[in-house]
């Protein structure tokens, strides 16, 4: 850890160990667990982005590469429920734990998985509220971009309008109305037929 800022992929192959806790802490490094690959690489057989290509609110803008590195899982070894425990005691420690996909890897695709990787930052132990913050402010934080990941004056307003609440159910994320890039109106585009 000596001059690294942060970390990518946990591990999913053993429990949490306190001493790498520790260290992450005192280094006051974060974190990027990348949920999405490690579910899509461990014993458990599920391709993590699956479910993301049958959603009414999302399986319209997905190109048919996209479905195929959604639906992919290769076996690895290891458990989840070790990660998402590393997760918990990270984001206990008081670590910035910060969203990221690592895609295109099995079972992820580009801007898609974020939706997926925050359902499984909550189902790790992270309230609806901290899942936001970690595809938010709280990379913005880590990476000093001063001008992102928060809605205020003088900053870049890049916006996704949702319907619903995903503070209170974080799939809500999926149901995005609009879109502005740097202030203006951002038109998504459908998958090609």
């Amino acid at each position: 850890m000596a001059a690294a800022d942060g970390l990518v992929h946990l591990f999913a192959d053993t429990p949490p160990n306190p001493d790498f806790i520790r260290s992450v802490a005192k280094h006051k490094a974060f974190i990027i667990p990348t949920l999405t690959v490690l579910q899509s690489t461990t014993a458990s057989g599920m391709a993590s982005g699956k479910g993301l290509t049958v959603d009414p609110r999302l399986k319209d803008y997905l190109t048919p590469g996209e479905i195929a590195n959604l639906t992919e899982w290769a076996k690895g070894n290891g458990e989840l429920k070790y990660a998402f425990e590393t997760v918990r005691r990270l984001r206990d420690a008081g670590v910035p734990v910060l969203a990221g996909t690592d895609a295109p890897n099995p079972g992820t695709a580009h801007g898609v998985s974020i939706h997926r990787e925050m359902e499984l930052l909550v189902e790790a132990g992270m309230t609806p509220q901290q899942a936001l913050a970690a595809a938010t402010s709280v990379p913005a934080r880590a990476f000093r971009l001063k001008d992102r990941g928060r809605i205020a004056p003088g900053l870049r307003a890049d916006l996704v309008l949702v319907g619903g609440d995903p503070r209170k159910d974080i799939t809500d994320t999926r149901n995005i109305v609009r879109i502005w890039k740097g202030g203006k109106p951002f038109e998504r585009p459908l998958a090609p037929p």
